[in-house]
Parts: structure tokens; C-alpha cells; sequence
């Protein structure tokens, strides 16, 4: 796979295609600045027009990797981020990545080349049905039609529909968009580049709600037990300092999830470590339902969490603009306020800070405290009783030892699970494919994060989410302190652990499935430096080596599969 990003060379001659001019002049004014094409001939106008525009370009061949690689340059980067492929199954090896950036909220501008309309379904090459293809998944589908120069309102609806499409995605609850440009022949004629300045259409997105309504909410909330849950969510310095200070309530608790990104006061984020501890204290756990509960963020991964509240349901549910206003994960909504969470714990702390002191319920949060500690002296015994060689002894490692100023990406299985446990001190920013937690696509996402960050990536991978997209390996210009650590433990190592399938006849063969990953073997091909623990003395002796290493380098971690997946379940069901 020729994967590359360019030396972003400019060139001087552009594209004879005046919608593709329009769709890239307006891209640009819109913040678009990264874009990741993959090489075909009818979306040469496409490539031609980027060529010659300012953006940073990174050319991947294989689509489903291109996909996820900008879902990762937009998640770390907080920036919209395009896509351009050829026509035929291009877009729908789009698909994956796409559906996550859908439940993410991640602005990704898609951009596919396809033939004239007269031809689709004229068993002519590459002439599938394209629109609609992503409709289930993206907020906004828009068909470009072939040019025609006589036809004087065309260059005006070609410019209002980019607009609306770039609005749209970056409106709301962000998202992707499909933008499809019919292409007819020729398509590699050129014409001198001019900087264009495009019309562009202007959407304030500010929502905000009414000042008694924060009043109102802020009375309501006096006395009531709130317990805010908080899922997978971009780093924000404004909502983190507002969420610290309304957790500061002592009528107030938070359960915060490791990819939360929120870096909050009291480790919030033992939720697994604690209600595995109170989950068979009935008193315990009805002592400590919430009145409220108010979600922010994406999907939760803890299991627990969400089957404590539906069993102990609190009076009120509440949900956020950062989520749908139909998501009912608790099964107990009964209120959406369409803002931002930034905006309305603002606005919310600002009216509480004014009000006396309510007596009730004012040790709710001491109560959560409470029980957090003994849960967390717990897993500390628990953790130094199974000082072993395991999964999470050697993640228990990486984590302390990790530098607060890496960004660190959890493959979904028990990667991202064991990232909950090990969370007294949260790097500086946490990522994930959660919002439909597959496991394909990691390693490239992960690549896309790191080309976004000024700063060091650790990827955290199990072998089977690894052997998805090996070949972003070979990628060139790469970001050198992009690092990969792979639990090898032949296969689905979450198989062995959840329920369902943990005690399944032919269970390694039919789940765990194990790709017999040659990691060493990638490594050397790949000219990555190669680092292997097969104990805890390894693991020490070579953790700050791997992370220091000067280039790009990959750490295979080996552990007993079947003693790590009986030490994690043993942990979860603790009493």
C-alpha cells in the first residue's frame, strides 16, 4: 500500500471543473485544512483541485483506512476533516468509519467522484448507486450534477449546497455529510489556479437557553441527589472547569469514564472498581440513588453503571445537545435540554453558587466518596494479591508509567476496559472508537490522532483489532512518537470475559478466533523498532526504552490468556 502525506507541494494549475473549484474555496473558509484522498481517475478533477489549494494533504489507497485515519485527524484535532475517493465501492469502504464518526459527532466532509446520471445501472464500469448509500449514517447526503456552462443559476446552487453541507456538519451535534460530484469526461484538463473567494453563507450556532431556565433548574435541583455520568467526549478546558466546579456541590456526584477526557478532583472514574464492591449491598445502592441523573458525553462503556441505574432508577433523567434527544441508554428520560454541556453547567453553577446552602442531600457526594474509598483500598489489595504476570498487571504498568503528556487510544475489547480501571491519573487526553465500538479501523484512527497532536500517541491494541489495518504501518510521515503496545492473547481476548460467551463450547475457535499476529514479523517489515515482555521484569526493563525510542517502535506484550481473562472476572465480581 503507497500510502503517504505529502510535502504538501502547491501546485499552480487547477482543475477546468468549476464545481470542484467552488466545493474546495468554500472547504477552506469553512476551517477544512486536512483532507485524505485516495488515487483514482474519475475523481482526477478532485485530486487535481486539491493539489493546488492549501490544504495538508495525506493520500492513503486503501479507502477504509483513508476513512478512519481523518476520523482520528478530526478527533484529535477538533477540526473538520475531508475525504475524496473514485467512484464504485470507494464510498462504501467508507462505511465503518463513517457510522462511528455518525455516533461520535465527528465533522468529516465525504466527497465522492461518480459518473454522469445517464449512466447508472448501465452495466458501464463503476456505475452502482452512490447517493443514499451512507443515508443512515451521515446528516446529510448532496448530488452534484454534472456541469452546465449554459445553465445560469447552476454555480449558485452548487455553491448554497457546499454551504449547507459544511454548515450541517458542523451544526448541532457535529457530523458527517456526503457531498457526491458527478464527473463527466474529460477529467484531467487544467486551467491557471486564482485563488477564489467564494460566497459564503454564515451559520451562528449559539444555542442557548433562557436565563430563568437555568434559574428554574438550579432551584429544582437544590436538595436532590444528582449523579452526572459522563461518556466518551473531545478534551474541553471550559467544560472541564465548569463540570469541576459544579462537582464541587455536595449534593452533586460524577462517574466519569476514562475517555471522558474530563480531569476531575476525587477519581471519579473507579465506576467498575466501585459498584463492583456495593453492586450486592442493596442498602448500599439505595442509599446512594440519584433524584437526578444527567448524562453528557457518548456511549458509556461500563456494563455496571448502566445496570445500576435502571435497577435503582432516579425520579429524573436528563440528557444534553451532546446527544440525541431520543437516547434513552437508562431507560428513565424524562428531560432534554438542547444546549451544550459547556453552556448549561455554566449557566447552571452560576445560579447555584447564589443560592443558601440546602441541608438536604448536602452529603451525597461524601457518600460516593465514601464508598469509593473502600473500593479503591480494595483494588489495591486486590491488584498487589494478583502481583503476577497478567493483562492487568501489565496494564496496571503502562498506565502509571504512562507521561501525563501522551495522548492514549484504547482499542475497543478489553483494552478500553482495562483503560477504566487503572485512572488516578489521566493522560492528557483519551481516545476510542466507541461510538459503535467495532474493532476495526483502530490502528488507522489511531495514526490519524497522533498526525493531529503536537505531542507523543500511545496506542493500546489487542492482537485482533491490530490485524485489521496493519499495512498504516507502512504509511510515510508518520509522527515518530507514535507508539503501539499489542496485548497478543490469540484473539478476542473479551470472549473469554464477558458472560455470554466466556463459557461457550468452542469458544477460541469460534470467538477468540486468534489471528496468530506475527507483531515481531511487522515490526522488522515495516522498519518499526520491536520490544517484547513476556513478564513483569520485562515489562519494567523495557517500557521507558519503548516509549523513549526515537522512532516509531511496537511493544508486544504476552500474557497467559486464560489466568488474565479469570484475574479480570474475578476483579469484576469481587464482593
Amino acid at each position: 500500500m503507497d500510502n503517504l502525506t505529502e510535502n504538501i507541494i502547491q501546485y499552480d494549475m487547477d482543475t477546468d471543473k468549476e464545481y470542484c473549484r467552488i466545493l474546495f474555496d468554500i472547504l477552506l473558509c469553512k476551517g477544512v485544512k486536512d483532507i485524505v484522498l485516495s488515487p483514482g481517475s474519475r475523481n482526477a478533477p478532485l485530486l487535481i483541485g486539491t493539489a493546488c489549494r492549501p490544504f495538508n494533504r495525506h493520500t492513503v489507497t486503501d479507502e477504509r483506512t483513508a476513512a478512519f485515519m481523518a476520523l482520528g485527524i478530526s478527533l484529535a484535532g477538533k477540526k473538520p476533516v475531508a475525504l475524496v475517493c473514485t467512484s464504485g465501492t470507494a464510498l462504501y469502504n467508507y462505511a465503518p468509519a463513517v457510522a462511528e464518526a455518525f455516533y461520535q459527532h465527528v465533522p468529516l466532509i465525504i466527497i465522492t467522484a461518480d459518473r454522469p446520471l445517464e449512466w447508472i445501472d448501465q452495466d458501464d464500469s463503476q456505475t452502482l448507486v452512490q447517493p443514499g448509500a451512507l443515508d443512515k449514517i451521515v446528516k446529510g447526503t448532496y448530488d452534484i450534477p454534472v456541469e452546465h456552462p449554459d445553465s445560469p443559476h447552476e454555480a449558485w446552487y452548487v455553491n448554497r449546497i457546499v454551504n449547507e453541507a459544511c454548515n450541517l456538519a458542523l451544526s448541532g451535534r457535529k457530523g458527517p455529510v456526503h457531498i457526491n460530484m458527478r464527473l463527466d469526461n474529460p477529467l484531467t484538463d487544467v486551467i491557471p489556479f486564482v485563488s477564489g473567494m467564494p460566497r459564503i453563507i454564515e451559520y451562528t450556532d449559539n444555542l442557548n437557553l433562557p436565563p430563568h431556565i437555568y434559574k428554574e433548574t438550579a432551584t429544582f435541583l437544590q436538595g436532590k441527589k444528582v449523579l452526572v455520568t459522563a461518556g466518551f467526549m473531545q478534551a474541553d478546558n471550559e467544560l472541564n472547569r465548569y463540570m469541576s466546579a459544579f462537582a464541587r456541590m455536595g449534593n452533586v456526584a460524577v462517574m466519569s469514564e476514562t475517555l471522558s477526557n474530563l480531569h476531575l478532583p476525587g477519581n471519579p472514574y473507579a465506576i467498575d472498581s466501585v459498584l463492583s464492591i456495593i453492586e450486592n449491598n442493596a442498602d448500599v445502592c439505595e442509599s446512594l440513588r440519584p433524584d437526578v441523573v444527567i448524562s453528557i458525553g457518548g456511549a458509556l462503556i461500563s456494563r455496571k453503571l448502566k445496570e445500576y441505574i435502571r435497577k435503582y432508577p432516579p425520579a429524573h433523567h436528563w440528557t444534553l445537545g451532546d446527544t440525541s434527544p431520543s437516547a434513552d441508554c437508562f431507560m428513565t428520560l424524562t428531560r432534554h435540554f438542547e444546549v451544550s454541556p459547556v453552556k448549561f453547567f455554566k449557566g447552571l453553577t452560576r445560579h447555584m453558587a447564589k443560592m443558601p446552602e440546602n441541608k438536604t442531600a448536602a452529603d451525597y457526594s461524601m457518600k460516593w466518596e465514601t464508598e469509593r474509598a473502600k473500593a479503591l483500598e480494595s483494588h489495591e489489595n486486590y491488584v498487589m494479591q494478583k502481583s503476577g504476570w497478567s493483562e492487568m498487571a501489565a496494564f496496571r504498568h503502562m498506565l502509571e508509567k504512562l507521561p501525563p503528556s501522551y495522548n492514549l487510544f484504547l482499542s475497543n475489547g478489553t483494552a478500553v476496559r482495562y483503560g477504566q480501571l487503572f485512572t488516578d491519573r489521566i493522560p492528557h487526553a483519551s481516545f476510542g472508537c466507541r461510538g459503535v465500538s467495532g474493532i476495526d479501523g483502530t490502528t488507522a484512527t489511531a495514526a490519524g490522532c497522533a498526525m493531529a497532536y503536537n505531542g507523543p500517541t500511545l496506542l493500546i491494541s489487542g492482537d485482533m483489532s491490530m490485524a485489521y489495518d496493519t499495512g498504516v504501518l507502512g504509511m510515510r510521515h508518520l509522527p515518530v512518537d507514535f507508539k503501539i503496545a499489542v496485548i497478543n492473547n490469540k484473539g478476542g481476548g473479551i470472549f473469554r470475559f464477558i458472560p455470554s460467551t466466556r463459557n461457550c463450547t468452542g469458544r477460541n475457535e469460534l470467538f477468540c478466533a486468534s489471528p496468530d499476529l506475527p507483531v515481531k514479523g511487522l515490526a522488522e517489515s515495516y522498519g518499526w523498532a520491536y520490544f517484547k515482555a513476556e513478564s513483569m521484569m520485562e515489562l519494567e526493563e523495557c517500557f521507558t526504552r519503548f516509549l523513549e525510542h526515537k522512532h516509531n517502535a511496537l511493544l508486544e506484550i504476552i500474557a497467559d490468556e486464560n489466568i488474565s481473562a479469570e484475574i479480570l472476572i474475578e476483579y469484576m465480581n469481587r464482593k
